[in-house]
């Protein structure tokens, strides 16, 4: 059942699974029955990632407009026959660009959105399509909780959509930021914060540790990283870059001290969890 909630500390069961959360954290007291997959897809320097719990399917971000159709072909593929939720963090063209595809693909139950305009030709065919389908998103201004098959997640968008520079790109720093606990795993997806949605969001006193960072923003480096990478550690980290934009060199000495890193250069990168123990290949 989807349900809002303030950052309060709530106990909930879902299944067999006691989660107790304090804002985007929580811990697990019994495994999960079924498993969590996550599948970062290689569509270069872009975020498109699958994760399927259970019976139910989640799409966290869609790529640029040409990886429409690989996401199509990869839900296909895994007998996807609709999709449950859809996130997209900000509306970047590399991020909402293949939203529209999946709209005329699949049945979409929740579309979870920031809450500000784009500008982007990609945001306008995909607001476009929400409209087509009859489709209301949800457009956060608070944090947003829902169960997904056995885990929990916990979407958080920025304290502030307030634009301070017209001329400066601010779509990244009003990126969604996604907490999906499973068991004793804790996946942190980033989307694209750069220095001020980073410190913002560790301000806020949510951040714990994590199993696995989507590392935000393609591995760009900034001086908010080293405080993030400090205070979450997580063992394994992925990062949505290319061949032409690889992350950068600063980013990945932060992480390999602490992290077994992957990045979608190299392919897809599939994550498994169990509730106890985290699967990572390439």
């Amino acid at each position: 059942m989807l349900q809002k909630m303030k950052p309060v500390l709530l106990p909930l069961l879902l299944g067999s699974v006691l989660v107790c959360l304090s804002g985007c954290g929580g811990e697990t007291a019994l495994s999960p029955k079924s498993t969590l997959t996550a599948e970062f897809l290689k569509v270069g320097k872009a975020d498109a990632i699958i994760l399927t719990c259970g019976s139910e399917v989640m799409v966290l971000d869609a790529g640029e407009a040409d990886d429409g159709a690989e996401l199509v072909r990869e839900l296909t593929e895994i007998g996807a026959e609709r999709i449950d939720y859809l996130i997209i963090t900000h509306f970047d063209k590399d991020h909402v660009g293949g939203a529209a595809a999946l709209l005329g693909a699949f049945d979409v139950g929740t579309i979870i959105l920031p809450d500000y305009e784009g500008t982007t030709q990609d945001y306008a065919l995909f607001t476009a399509a929400l409209e087509n389908e009859n489709i209301s998103p949800l457009r956060l201004d608070e944090n947003y909780s829902f169960s997904f098959g056995d885990a929990f997640v916990t979407v958080e968008p920025p304290s502030s959509y307030e634009i301070t520079d017209e001329t400066a790109e601010y779509d990244n720093n009003f990126s969604l930021i996604t907490t999906i606990v499973h068991g004793e795993n804790r996946l942190l997806f980033m989307g694209d914060a750069e220095k001020a949605a980073i410190k913002d969001w560790l301000s806020r006193g949510n951040a714990a540790g994590c199993t696995l960072l989507k590392v935000p923003h393609h591995g760009v480096y900034n001086k908010a990283l080293p405080d993030l990478i400090e205070t979450v550690s997580p063992e394994y980290a992925v990062i949505c870059d290319s061949s032409k934009n690889p992350a950068d060199t600063e980013t990945l000495d932060l992480l390999t001290p602490v992290s077994s890193v992957y990045e979608t250069k190299d392919g897809n990168v599939t994550v498994v969890s169990d509730g106890r123990t985290l699967t990572v290949s390439q």
